[in-house]
């Protein structure tokens, strides 16, 4: 929950100009490297959330389905904002993250299982 927190308050507060001073030039590349990532820790941390280590295919959907909610919600909330930008490609890339962060965690998963011995 707080990093579902954390994603909410950045997404909602100014930051194109911090965001344009720190990576002048390349403000798009990094908003979308850092949307695809900061959604594939939230996909991670909400699958161990909700499952454990254990992977179960509903629980993965439900898990993607939230974060996917969180991205549009921003993305709506930003859309009236004078100071943010609503945008699809956004959105996208929050799901795309999302969904590594599910493969992450089931590679991850698979691995922690106990190993049968003949």
């Amino acid at each position: 929950m707080v990093w579902a927190v954390v994603i909410f308050v950045s997404g909602v507060v100014p930051t194109r100009s911090t965001v344009h001073v720190v990576f002048g030039g390349h403000d798009e590349v990094f908003t979308t490297a850092a949307h695809l990532a900061v959604y594939a820790v939230l996909g991670f941390l909400l699958a161990v959330a909700a499952g454990g280590w254990t992977v179960n295919p509903r629980t993965l959907f439900l898990v993607l389905a939230l974060a996917a909610a969180l991205g549009g919600a921003i993305e709506l909330i930003q859309g009236p904002l004078p100071y943010r930008d609503a945008q699809l490609g956004d959105f996208l890339m929050d799901v795309a993250g999302a969904a590594v962060g599910l493969a992450l965690f089931s590679a991850v998963a698979w691995g922690r299982r106990p190993r049968s011995h003949p």
